[in-house]
């Protein structure tokens, strides 16, 4: 009896130490909050900081716009630009000719 209980401990214990290594190493390489989630994080953040930065060029660029576009420093050649290019605005004496 003391035998098969020598043996037992000695199969089942580094057994189990094993078993909680192999558990323990699974979900830190690919649990939920393991290497493999954390580097799909560390990618999400590096595309949402260049989608932040993109954002924050083009709002410069609207408030620049913006500000030729004001009644205190209104651009009226800017003005003109715009009825032209994205109104398609002509003057009476002038023609308009659509390419396609």
């Amino acid at each position: 009896m003391e035998a098969v209980l020598k043996t037992a401990k000695a199969i089942l214990l580094p057994g189990a130490i094993g078993a909680l290594i192999l558990y323990f190493s699974y979900h830190a390489l690919a649990g939920e909050q393991g290497l493999a989630a954390w580097t799909e994080l560390q990618n999400k953040e590096a595309r949402l900081t260049a989608d932040l930065e993109r954002l924050k060029a083009e709002k410069a660029t609207l408030e620049a716009s913006l500000v030729r576009l004001r009644d205190r420093t209104m651009d009226l050649d800017y003005v003109e630009e715009i009825a032209r290019t994205k109104l398609s605005f002509v003057r009476p004496d002038e023609l308009l000719v659509a390419v396609r």
